[in-house]
């Protein structure tokens, strides 16, 4: 991790937000358990020209109509194999049944791995990363059938920031999204000042480290730019309001944060926390979720183990047996208990 104390725009920005053909086997609709090996393939494809690469993974018990398949967005500076290597998600798609697919991001305007997500300040022109995800998401439903109901997207820090863009322009596919740290947006001066509704409702689940000095929890304003990324309260608001969910409960009037963090040339400030560790929104359209658990002490860590013993980093006092206590494991139980309700429902 780049140092907070920042020289410069891509130096700072570098460190807050750090955030064709088919697959080298044959890909079946239905993967057979006879002679399977659990072996991930990597495929591409081509989109507006350019080549587009990523890493599926399909457990020999995946069954074709049934099974869900999730789309893994790597964080900045990783690739989709490391991503998987990193994440074990593998391990959780044998137990669970699913498919994994992992793409790969391209070079930003500093020649790191990188996501177009809203609005990212190292890409000039960016690449459409969003048609990309929803070009693989059809060919793999295509060749693999999963259940179109449970097509879910997860993502860390800048893969984390790509997750809530897709769960904006492709919520028409997708049931729902796990954010692992990364917020909706950085607002820049040249960009819009506002992220677009979303085309149709979709479950929500954040998972956000208030130490995370890459994908700050309170938000950030860098006062040198005037350049703002979003707060869990911020990304909380979007995502219940009227421009995405339009949610009619929330468990508590309660912010996360009673100040915005803020990055100066020689330092960053974070933002203050209040003691508020969860927040849910329900009542929303098409009976979604929106949930946020902050993870008290935590960084910029897809975290394998348990996220609930007391006096352990980081940790949240709400999650148990029911919500799932690693990374893992809450992702799924979300994901498991929010398919589509109905397909391709607008948001007006």
């Amino acid at each position: 991790m780049l140092s907070i104390r920042l020289k410069s725009l891509y130096f700072a920005l570098a460190c807050v937000l750090g955030f064709g053909c088919m697959a080298r086997g044959v890909v079946a609709q239905e993967v057979s358990t006879d002679h399977c090996t659990n072996v991930a393939t990597n495929g591409s494809l081509v989109l507006n020209g350019v080549v587009r690469t990523y890493v599926l993974y399909v457990p020999c018990r995946f069954r074709a109509h049934e099974s869900a398949l999730v789309v893994a967005m790597h964080g900045r500076s990783a690739t989709g194999a490391g991503f998987e290597a990193s994440s074990h998600l593998d391990d959780k798609a044998n137990r669970e049944r699913f498919a994994v697919v992992y793409p790969d991001g391209l070079v930003d305007l500093q020649g790191i791995a990188n996501w177009n997500y809203f609005y990212d300040p190292f890409f000039a022109n960016g690449p459409d990363d969003v048609g990309f995800v929803r070009a693989l998401i059809d060919l793999l439903q295509e060749k693999l059938r999963p259940d179109p109901r449970r097509i879910y997207v997860t993502g860390t820090s800048a893969g984390g920031f790509m997750a809530q863009t897709l769960g904006v322009e492709l919520s028409d596919r997708v049931a729902a999204i796990g954010v692992v740290e990364g917020g909706i947006s950085v607002i820049t001066p040249t960009s819009p000042q506002s992220v677009p509704n979303a085309r149709a409702p979709v479950s929500v689940l954040m998972l956000k480290g208030d130490q995370d000095a890459a994908n700050l929890y309170c938000g950030a304003v860098f006062t040198s730019f005037n350049i703002v990324a979003s707060s869990a309260d911020q990304d909380f608001s979007y995502w219940t309001g009227p421009a995405a969910n339009r949610c009619t409960r929330v468990d508590t009037p309660a912010q996360f944060c009673s100040s915005v963090g803020t990055v100066g040339p020689q330092s960053t400030t974070f933002g203050q926390p209040t003691a508020l560790v969860e927040k849910e929104a329900t009542g929303c359209k098409d009976h979604v979720e929106v949930k946020v658990y902050r993870l008290i002490g935590g960084v910029d860590v897809w975290n394998l183990g348990p996220m609930n013993v007391p006096g352990q980093v980081p940790y949240n006092p709400d999650l148990d047996a029911h919500t799932g206590v690693t990374t893992n494991d809450i992702l799924w139980k979300f994901f498991a208990r929010h398919p589509k309700q109905s397909r391709g429902s607008e948001v007006p």
